[in-house]
């Protein structure tokens, strides 16, 4: 069956269920089975011919969501779901060139089943660890090559001088740039360079020049390894998957551990066929997922995070009132503030911030806010521009906020095809200079032919989509991460004492004490919160609600600690209580050891004198132990005559 027939049959169909023809849902429709018919499900079958099979299949059944909010879906009574947003073939996966990045987010304590499970399920030859190059970059081929030459004559005084002072004097040389970060320099004109290269560094920083100068040849050799590959390391999370063993395909080598990693970077491993997928532990899930048991154990109430709520009152307060901590995505005071700032009352200002707050859009934040509050006016740049762009952005007061709302604008103000829209983005990002020239000329021309006078369709160009592509946040990404930020501060407003004790049960299980710490001061200040004191006898492995008060909660701490593992936590929770340190060395087994024992002293769980006094307290415990294993071998049950 033609896609003309299939189109005609299901027109006659929309006509017959939706008498009194709403034309608006009738010119929707034609548009959706127009961009059907125009592109491929990954299968390689046409996605009109995909949807009729689908409507075929499943007629006169009907669901109650529409995830790719289709009015053709809607009108056939596929759904009793009314569209809310823009239909699926308008967003980032059917526009890309090529094959798309698989992400897939778990819970940090069941990433490694999952990973198990894959190559359990496709062989261990099928799955392949993505390889990654590390380059040689401006401050590297510095150090290497300044050592290599003995830039500080040190070689004749011995290794620990060679050492020693080849690495004082590059610190020299390199002093003029910050040590971290984006290198950027002011020039002689005090204008802002940022320094990607030898080259650069040599142009823009005279005193990086003349010490340079001071070297015959130096230059020469900076610029001949600069950008070569300086390691070899496996992707932190990205694997491919093969139908045939990988090693057929790739080569591989020895990565971390018994890790095999193909020798090819994961562009390379696309151009054969492989698509790559990101296996992303996620410890904001395991939270989640921790919260909602305890609130099943505590009040037998099933939370339904798939359909949960995205007005909820005491969630948006929480935003608004900036009280963040623990909750995705806003953990950074800047972001808290802008949560503040915006005055968050809907789930898309959460998108929002979460797409503003970074370089580039993070400019646009104070306009949003006074445009939200009225204290600006909303406006598209020129009236020219305003038909063509107000149904992206009119959602957005009249700002691109997302690479979707830029896709969009390209398409409709200069008849750009949405994977275009998607090239040109990466183009931008990538400051691909030809394919930018290309793209600029194809704008303006399309801008033109839309009626648009072209020196405003320049200057558009140049003030908004450019430094827009080169920042902007994709809007399924931001729509993820609101969605897991809203879940946390529900979760947190909602049911504040699971929420407090499954977040610092993670951050103890990673041994984070220093994050632990600014937790539990925060929470105490700001949620009336009181931590009761860390003790051997009373802490269990978890954070325990030990009473509630009106509206103060009471915390005990965990006994998981820096320094001290879950094994150990656990002995020690299993064989309380102890009357004495004799007792604790007595009961435990050899997983509490002295490490251990310090952490303890260390953190306040064996009273305030032993934290003054750690290793004292270290060395009597190793003491204690070693004379019980002796009284052992002599058949005596105690070490003390007095007992």
């Amino acid at each position: 069956m033609d896609n003309k027939q299939i189109v005609k049959e299901i027109l006659e169909e929309v006509d017959r269920l939706n008498p009194g023809k709403n034309e608006k849902i009738i010119n929707d429709v034609k548009k959706e089975l127009k961009v059907l018919s125009m592109t491929e499900g990954i299968n390689g079958v046409n996605n009109l011919e995909s949807f009729y099979n689908i409507w075929k299949k499943y007629k006169g059944k009907k669901g109650n969501k529409n995830v790719i909010n289709s009015w053709t879906a809607y009108a056939l009574n596929l759904t009793d779901c009314k569209p809310n947003g823009d239909f699926l073939p308008k967003r980032r996966a059917f526009a890309r060139a090529g094959f798309p990045d698989i992400d897939t987010d778990f819970d940090d304590d069941m990433r490694d089943s999952v990973y198990d499970y894959i190559i359990d399920k496709y062989g261990r030859e099928n799955v392949g660890n993505i390889g990654t190059h590390g380059l040689l970059k401006f401050k590297s081929c510095v150090t290497r090559v300044s050592k290599a030459l003995d830039v500080a004559n040190a070689f004749h005084k011995g290794a620990d001088a060679y050492r020693s002072e080849n690495k004082a004097r590059v610190d020299e040389i390199l002093e003029p740039f910050p040590k971290k970060g984006i290198i950027k320099i002011k020039d002689q004109n005090q204008d802002m360079q940022v320094i990607k290269s030898v080259d650069d560094a040599y142009q823009y920083c005279p005193d990086f020049a003349r010490e340079m100068d001071k070297y015959d040849g130096i230059m020469d050799y900076l610029r001949d390894i600069e950008g070569i590959i300086a390691n070899f390391s496996a992707h932190a999370a990205g694997i491919v998957v093969s139908d045939i063993p990988i090693k057929q395909i790739a080569p591989l080598r020895k990565a971390r551990g018994d890790l095999l990693a193909t020798q090819f970077t994961g562009e390379q491993l696309e151009s054969l066929g492989l698509i790559k997928f990101d296996i992303l532990a996620i410890s904001t899930l395991t939270v989640i997922k921790r919260t909602i048991k305890l609130i099943k154990e505590n009040y037998d109430i099933d939370i339904d995070i798939k359909n949960i709520s995205l007005d909820n009152k005491k969630t948006f307060k929480l935003y608004r009132e900036g009280n963040l901590g623990g909750v995705f995505q806003c953990e950074q005071y800047g972001m808290q503030n802008t949560m503040k700032d915006i005055g968050v009352d809907s789930f898309d200002d959460i998108m929002a911030a979460i797409s503003l707050y970074r370089p580039g859009p993070m400019a646009n934040i104070p306009l949003y806010c006074s445009r939200k509050k009225g204290e600006s006016r909303i406006d598209y740049f020129h009236p020219s521009i305003e038909k063509h762009v107000k149904p992206f952005l009119e959602n957005t007061y009249g700002l691109i906020i997302y690479q979707e709302q830029l896709m969009q604008i390209c398409n409709t103000l200069a008849g750009f095809s949405i994977t275009d829209g998607y090239i040109m983005i990466k183009a931008i990002g990538k400051k691909k200079k030809h394919l930018m020239e290309k793209f600029e000329k194809q704008f303006i021309e399309g801008c033109v032919k839309n009626e648009v006078p072209k020196d405003v369709a320049e200057q558009y160009w140049k003030e908004f989509i450019v430094p827009f592509a080169s920042y902007g946040f994709n809007k399924s990404h931001a729509c993820c991460y609101a969605f897991n930020s809203y879940l946390t501060c529900y979760l947190k407003a909602n049911y504040t004492a699971e929420f407090i004790c499954s977040l610092l049960d993670v951050e103890s299980g990673r041994g984070n004490q220093d994050k632990i710490n600014s937790y539990e001061k925060e929470f105490t200040n700001k949620l009336n919160i009181e931590f009761l004191p860390r003790d051997i006898n009373h802490c269990k492995v978890s954070y325990k609600v030990e009473k509630k008060s009106g509206k103060k909660i009471y915390i005990r701490p965990s006994l998981l600690c820096k320094g001290l593992g879950s094994a150990s936590a656990q002995n020690i929770e299993d064989n309380q209580p102890y009357s004495g340190l004799e007792d604790l060395a007595r009961k435990t087994d050899s997983v509490v050891d002295t490490r251990a024992i310090e952490s303890l002293a260390e953190w306040g769980y064996l009273g305030k004198k032993a934290m003054k006094d750690k290793e004292q307290v270290a060395k009597k415990f190793a003491k204690i132990r070693v004379d019980i294993k002796k009284a052992i071998k002599k058949g005596i049950d105690s070490v003390d005559m007095f007992k």
